[in-house]
């Protein structure tokens, strides 16, 4: 099967399972999490297959149900929400939507910056907190980029590649 099949393919596999979780969570609230995951999984399908503008709904949808749900309970793990803001970050991008991209590539950087600061310091590996950080600084620097802002793109550029370099250090120390 070629790639464009796959895609498509995929595509509607992910439109049927945001249907699914959709009528879930219609009726029990308690699947709104998984609608959510969902309609991440599809904004990703749908910028795979270049449906830039309806990726770019599904993503604000997702955050909107992540963020209600971390509005609800303070205390709780918010990386789900900060995935899904960087999702919403590279969705706008693709639509031009530069200065919201920056803004959303922010608040994602800003949580996941937090996660890592509040795990053990001493860890010599990289944690998840830490690589999901330097994906959320990779979509910084590229809003940056994408903005002219070119000192700063290469600084958080910088920072990211420091966390990548240290967990293949970390990989490669234990073979």
């Amino acid at each position: 099967m070629d790639p464009a099949t796959l895609n498509i393919a995929s595509l509607r596999q992910s439109e049927a399972a945001v249907a699914e979780c959709r009528r879930l969570a219609d009726a029990d609230p308690a699947y709104q999490r998984e609608l959510a995951l969902a309609l991440t999984r599809l904004s990703n399908r749908l910028s795979s297959v270049l449906r830039a503008r309806k990726a770019l709904v599904v993503a604000e949808e997702a955050v909107h149900i992540y963020q209600k749900l971390a509005d609800s309970d303070p205390g709780a793990d918010d990386s789900e929400l900060a995935r899904a803001l960087n999702i919403l970050a590279l969705r706008l991008v693709e639509v031009g939507r530069r200065d919201k991209a920056l803004y959303e590539s922010k608040r994602s950087v800003s949580m996941r910056r937090a996660r890592v600061e509040s795990t053990s310091a001493d860890q010599a590996a990289p944690t998840q907190a830490e690589i999901d950080l330097a994906e959320s600084l990779e979509t910084l620097s590229l809003c940056l980029r994408e903005l002219g802002r070119e000192q700063a793109h290469r600084e958080v550029s910088q920072e990211a590649e420091r966390i990548r370099t240290r967990l293949r250090e970390s990989r490669s120390d234990r073979l």
